[in-house]
């Protein structure tokens, strides 16, 4: 074995001195193989520690610090030693059971001992009742060194003070907002006495030793803590008396044992120091330290929020690692692929070699002896240089990316550091390399000199899988993982019994699989091309075309193995970019459907300046805003037979709306919103109402009640100028025969109806039009229990010129009910001669049944046409209906008769997973559900708010310099002098920054890919120019031959560099349309939000034609160059010198 490993050894070198050329692309492929593998890891550890510092200085300390307190009880002991005892064992349990497993991920910590409060006497400006006397407890804090508080008087309490007689009095230290409010000097005694749980308690005097001001009350270290310094405010005057912790357990306690302690810790977390790596084991640490502090700290409580802060940190990390594995496995894919194209083409311009071997009676493990040894001598150096490359790289590309993305602060302290991880992928990637490259060896020495001959002769056309259909197996079985990865929707997997989610590595193969499927149809289908192109260029092409097609159609395989590199590449480069891409967006996206418009305002419905709740014509008056758009948001139920399912209704004002909503066409199947506007306003008009006259100061009508309750009201809906719906009373319905009732147009404005308790005023506008009219009964409910009806005669408008008749109701054509939808058929409206009297000989009738549910009443005009919607495909499979039918949609207190005009799965602010949802225009809705709804339906509940275009460019403090949030914040602010009750702000700039503005990412995937792409188009690169050098070397002495029967050299360039640009355009156009048909398959797996749960919108597959550009023109560089190179190497032919070494041969 030893002779065969030394001959091996020999042999390496000996190739690596005669062939270096080969063996240094040998080598940068091994090299590439290492680096790219340990840059994954590199790159990734990078990203994590650098988004989890990010996370950690952007969150507020309560979330990152942790702090516990302990109070004494009770039945502790009532003796200062027995105190003392037990607040030592607070102190040790803190040592050991917190501070000592958090230890290492802490930058301090500091601990408060605080007492009961104490009032303060002794001096006149102190004796005041005890309600309003100054007063405070005594301190002992940690931390009070000269970095954070300055002594500007006296002394700090110091330790013979503390061990002093009782008597004398205890040093304290005051701040100075504290001194001023004692209105006492350094050096003078005064007395403080427990205020609570003593009787009688004898007073304690404690002396003003020293005065200090704190360097920076901002600074973290005084987190939990910020409440402990003196204050004034209209109740209490308040001065913490600070000493040192002896002086408390001593003297204090001495005095008082039984006194209130309380005793709290605070542990600052090291968020510089803080390591991704760490997360798990800190978790961990934390977990065990509540469950300590809960079960084994008596009269405990803690504050840890950290957890839960690492526990949205881990979630992100792992959705943003999705897109980052799966590029990973792509490239390792396509690494693989490289390294076994140049292992085959070294390998095959060592035919001859090996064979010669072979004759001599080496055997193949000899052979394959030799390939390993010679993979080992080249791999070893790019194992150990390989880690520490991609270390360089990560580190320059990460400055360069994050401090253009903004993300600097963030890096510096994160150290690039080689990993095991990393070491270990390396090795993989090296020991990937050596095999690659022995089996490559293995496989040419199974034919001996006689095979060899034979092969370059008349080389095979298709691969061993093409030739006994191995791939048509492969292919299938690919497809089936593929059709798998489609059916579970998403790389991520929830564990058994648990809510975490963990990326299943297997379905990231996916993608990989799917790149290996259409190489083995690319080498299936190209020697058809390929002959195909022959035979078709054969009758007109030049002779130096005609032969460059016969070479590629007898030896596709080569060129073949080239294209699906290139493809592979290309695609790469596709997804990656469109990726990135689609993920900014994406991300942007989201905060935009979600706010809406560029300002969102969610409001009460009311406002003391106008009622009904519209408020767009006000807003369009500010300078700061182009469009607004009035929108109702509400609840709603599908009501099928048997059951009802929740339903959100969204009432936009259909002809504004289109003026201020973010939208996106696909959200809509293609719809744009333009379409989706015309389509709610393409209904039937919204029922007008009877106009009256504009003078008109009330109304009048004659009724004739028939089995009606004798409590029931008349009432009349009517609407404004303005849109306003009000209802007014007309008068009860308790006296028998024709009687007159009649109303002075007074809006009524209370819950239910009740006539008590109306404290505010609604201002309308004439003229007026009569909606309908509502019958009740004596409790003010709309509902049927029995049998009953109203006979009805004139109606009149009194007008300051007399009544004018609006109807006589003689007819009841001009008239038709409120239909109760959820019950129909128990309302009828007739034109009847039965009401008893002379008065009125014809009248109309208004009956109804027993058991409705919905408004009695009745209103002028034909019957209500059903209101145009759109709803989303839940919706409609919940409803079982289909566009254009009529769904019974249910709201509050009432139901309304809806036509599905057509289908939009999304709609801005609305995430259809919550529940299905219906759109309608405000105007047809509020005009429906005022004809239905027992109360008048205010106009709208939000605003939503297009804002003029500020020069944002521009910085803020510069003339014109304007942020989107100043605007939004001052047209805010103008909403409220309206006298709007504005609940809730959704701003879309603010949104967008909060969400997109994180350098993080984008310098992350911006560094990321250029790192990847850089090295496959090294790889790719040197791949096509290895195969052009060694293509133009075998062919030299058919290039001779060519000379010799009068080919020129311009046609010699022609032949080889038709092969090349073949194989290049080839590969780019495959690559690019597959790049985007698998981009776009793989999208849907991508759509996983923070919360596991899918993104909305969803994402829009966005390719980035700019860095395709770079792409592409690095593509077009190593082109260039290697036809520069060949158009060189053919210059240096010798035809004789070819001639004779072929004849020699």
């Amino acid at each position: 074995m030893m002779p065969i490993i030394r001959f091996a050894y020999v042999m390496a070198v000996r190739r690596a001195v005669s062939s270096w050329r080969l063996e240094a692309v040998l080598f940068g492929g091994m090299l590439l193989a290492v680096a790219l593998m340990a840059s994954g890891v590199i790159f990734s550890d990078l990203l994590s520690n650098a988004s989890l510092r990010h996370e950690l200085l952007q969150a507020p300390p309560k979330e990152t610090n942790i702090s516990m307190r302990s109070f004494s009880s009770q039945d502790e002991p009532a003796t200062a030693a027995g105190r003392r005892s037990v607040y030592h064992q607070r102190l040790e349990f803190a040592r050991e059971k917190v501070a000592g497993p958090l230890a290492r991920y802490l930058k301090e910590q500091s601990q408060v001992l605080d007492t009961a409060t104490f009032y303060f006497e002794g001096h006149p400006q102190l004796e005041l009742p005890n309600d309003i006397r100054p007063r405070g407890s005594i301190f002992y804090m940690t931390g009070f060194g000269p970095e954070r508080v300055t002594l500007t008087k006296g002394s700090w309490p110091g330790e013979a003070n503390a061990t002093a007689q009782p008597g004398t009095p205890v040093d304290v230290a005051v701040d100075g907002l504290g001194l001023e409010l004692l209105g006492l000097e350094v050096g003078q005694v005064m007395d403080v006495i427990p205020a609570a749980s003593f009787t009688d308690p004898p007073s304690m005097p404690v002396r003003i030793s020293g005065v200090f001001e704190r360097n920076d009350p901002d600074d973290e270290f005084w987190y939990g803590v910020e409440s402990d310094f003196s204050v004034q405010n209209d109740r209490w005057t308040i001065i913490p008396l600070f000493t040192s912790e002896q002086a408390i357990e001593n003297r204090v306690l001495g005095e008082y044992p039984t006194l209130y302690t309380n005793v709290s810790w605070y542990y600052y977390l090291n968020r510089d120091g803080l390591r991704a790596a760490d997360v798990d084991d800190l978790r961990v640490a934390i977990l065990q330290v509540e469950h300590d502090i809960e079960f084994k700290l008596k009269n405990s409580s803690s504050s840890i929020r950290l957890d839960n802060l690492l526990d949205d940190f881990d979630e992100q990390l792992l959705l943003a690692r999705v897109p980052l594995f799966l590029v990973v496995f792509l490239i390792t894919g396509i690494l693989l692929y490289y390294l076994a194209l140049v292992a085959g083409l070294i390998v095959r311009s060592r035919y001859s070699e090996i064979a010669m071997l072979k004759s001599r009676g080496a055997t193949t493990a000899q052979i394959g002896m030799l390939g390993l040894g010679e993979g080992l001598l080249l791999g070893i150096p790019a194992v150990i240089i390989g880690p520490f490359l991609a270390m360089g790289v990560v580190q320059v590309l990460g400055n360069v990316f994050f401090s253009l993305g903004g993300g600097a602060d963030e890096l510096s302290g994160v150290p690039v550091t080689v990993s095991q991880g990393a070491v270990v992928l390396g090795l993989m990637g090296g020991a990937l390399a050596v095999t690659v490259f022995t089996l490559a060896t293995l496989a040419a020495a199974r034919h001996g000199i006689v095979e060899a001959r034979q092969t370059s002769a008349r080389p095979p056309t298709a691969s061993f899988l093409h030739r006994y259909y191995l791939d048509i197996l492969l292919l299938a079985l690919i497809g089936l993982l593929w059709w798998q990865i489609q059916s579970r929707g998403s790389f991520l997997v929830q564990s058994v019994g648990s809510q975490q989610l963990d990326i299943d590595y297997s379905l990231l193969l996916g993608p990989v699989l799917g790149l290996l499927a259409v190489g083995l149809v690319v080498m299936r289908v190209f020697p058809w091309f390929a002959v195909l192109l022959s035979r078709l260029a054969d009758p007109f092409a030049p002779s130096w075309l005609v032969h460059a097609l016969r070479h590629v159609a007898r030896d596709p395989m080569v060129p073949g193995i080239l294209i699906v590199l290139l493809t592979s590449a290309t695609a790469l480069g596709v997804i990656g970019s469109a990726f990135s891409s689609t993920l900014e967006r994406s991300q942007e996206e989201r905060s935009l459907y979600a706010a809406g418009s560029d300002l969102r305002l969610r409001h009460s419905g009311v406002s003391s300046a106008r009622p009904g709740g519209r408020f767009a014509e006000q807003a369009e008056e500010n300078s700061d805003v182009l469009h607004a758009a009035d929108v109702y948001r509400t609840n709603g139920q599908i009501t099928t037979t048997g059951f009802s399912s929740p339903a959100l209704v969204l009432a936009v004002d259909a002809s504004r709306i289109t003026d201020v909503a973010w939208f996106r066409d696909d959200l809509a199947d293609g719809k744009s919103l333009n379409e989706l506007a015309e389509a709610l306003l393409d209904g039937p008009e919204p029922p007008q109402g009877l106009l009256l006259p504009s003078d008109a100061m009330g109304l009048s009508i004659w009724v004739q009640p028939a089995g009606v309750d004798a409590g029931a009201n008349l009432w009349a809906r009517l609407r404004d100028a303005k849109g306003v719906y009000f209802d007014t009373w007309m008068g009860t319905l308790s006296d028998q025969g024709w009687n007159k009732i009649q109303s002075d147009l007074t809006p009524v404005i209370a819950t239910g109806r009740q006539f008590t308790g109306q404290t505010r005023q609604i201002n309308v506008f004439p003229p007026f039009s009569l909606q309908s009219f509502q019958i009740t009964d004596r409790f003010r409910t709309s509902a049927s229990d029995g049998l009953g009806a109203v006979f009805l005669g004139s109606l009149e408008a009194l007008t300051p010129g007399g009544p004018v008749t609006l109807t006589d109701f003689q007819t009841s054509d001009d008239w038709s009910v409120i239909q109760d939808y959820l019950r129909p058929g128990l309302f009828a409206l007739e034109t009847s001669t039965s009401a008893g009297g002379d008065r009125f000989p014809f009248s109309t009738r208004y009956g109804w049944a027993t058991g409705s549910v919905g408004m009695r009443g009745l209103r002028p005009g034909p019957t209500e046409a059903p209101v145009q919607v759109m709803v989303n495909e839940e919706f409609m499979e919940l409803a079982d209906a289909s566009v254009g039918d009529d769904v019974i949609l249910g709201l509050s207190t009432f139901s309304l008769l809806v036509n599905i005009a057509g289908v939009a799965n999304y709609f801005p602010t609305i995430d259809p997973r919550e529940k299905p949802f219906v759109l309608v225009d405000l105007d047809s809705f509020v005009a429906a559900a005022n004809q239905h709804s027992p109360m008048p339906l205010a106009g709208a509940n939000e605003i939503w708010i297009d804002l003029a275009s500020t020069p944002k460019h521009l910085p803020p403090g510069q003339p014109g310099g304007v942020t989107g949030a100043e605007t939004a914040g001052r047209v805010t602010e103008s909403m409220r002098a309206l006298g709007i009750n504005i609940r809730d702000v959704y701003d879309a700039d603010v949104m967008v920054a909060s969400r997109v503005d994180q350098p993080l990412v984008n310098a992350g995937w911006g560094a990321l890919l250029v790192l990847l792409f850089l090295a496959v188009a090294l790889a790719t690169g040197s791949g096509v120019m290895l195969f052009s050098f060694l293509d133009t070397k075998e062919r030299q002495t058919e290039f001779a031959l060519l000379r010799t029967l009068g080919s020129t050299g311009g046609q010699l360039r022609g032949i080889v560099w038709f092969n090349l640009f073949l194989i290049v355009i080839c590969g780019v156009a495959l690559g690019t349309w597959v790049g985007q048909l698998v981009g776009s398959s793989l999208l849907p797996l991508m759509e996983v939000a923070e919360e596991g749960e899918r993104v909305t919108p969803p994402m829009a597959f966005t390719k980035d034609w700019m860095s395709l550009a770079v792409s592409y023109a690095v593509l077009v560089v190593v082109t260039v160059a290697t036809v520069v190179w060949l158009a060189w190497l053919n210059s240096k032919i010798q035809v004789q010198q070819v001639l004779r070494m072929g004849d020699a041969g």
